[in-house]
């Protein structure tokens, strides 16, 4: 099973657009104790928070470390925590939706996506309907996370290709 790290952008980000539940297809995913604060004091969720959104507490070792990433890759601290945590789980994915940390962190070697990935991987592994992923892009459109019209246009094109064959 995949393993995977986020921060707190792609967390509030999906939940505003009611696709919270595709990261659970990504793999077994991990967030430090800040990002799930981060997410929670913006969300307010209602909802319990869900049990596959597994919550680390990084040790003060750690803590440094994030310290020391933040200031390097000028990262905000929920994403450099996310960065050692992902380090220390060797993450196959760290998912978010902050240009500049998906440049770092690409440059340090690890897979990277974003909200509009998460949605768009769900529905090449017919995990939704093509109805569902353009809803889903829809509501991901209207949620706080700022993307070019270009890219949701490149990104619904993409449909064609995904549900060429088959329902």
């Amino acid at each position: 099973m995949r393993t995977v790290v986020c921060d707190a952008g792609l967390i509030i980000h999906l939940y505003e657009a009611h696709c919270l539940v595709l990261l659970r297809q990504t793999g077994s995913l991990y967030l430090p104790q800040r990002v799930f604060n981060e997410a929670q004091a913006t969300l307010q969720m209602k909802d319990p928070w869900p049990e596959w959104l597994r919550v680390i507490s990084l040790s003060p070792h750690e803590q440094q470390e994030a310290g020391m990433w933040k200031e390097v890759g000028d990262l905000h601290a929920g994403e450099a925590e996310a960065l050692v945590l992902a380090r220390r789980k060797k993450a196959d994915w760290f998912l978010t939706d902050d240009s500049a940390t998906r440049l770092f962190v690409s440059l340090l070697g690890m897979e990277v996506h974003g909200s509009l990935g998460v949605i768009l991987w769900n529905a090449a592994h017919r995990y939704l309907s093509r109805a569902e992923t353009e809803q889903a892009l829809n509501d991901l459109e209207a949620s706080s996370l700022w993307l070019s019209a270009r890219i949701y246009q490149e990104a619904r094109q993409s449909l064609d290709d995904i549900y060429a064959t088959g329902p």
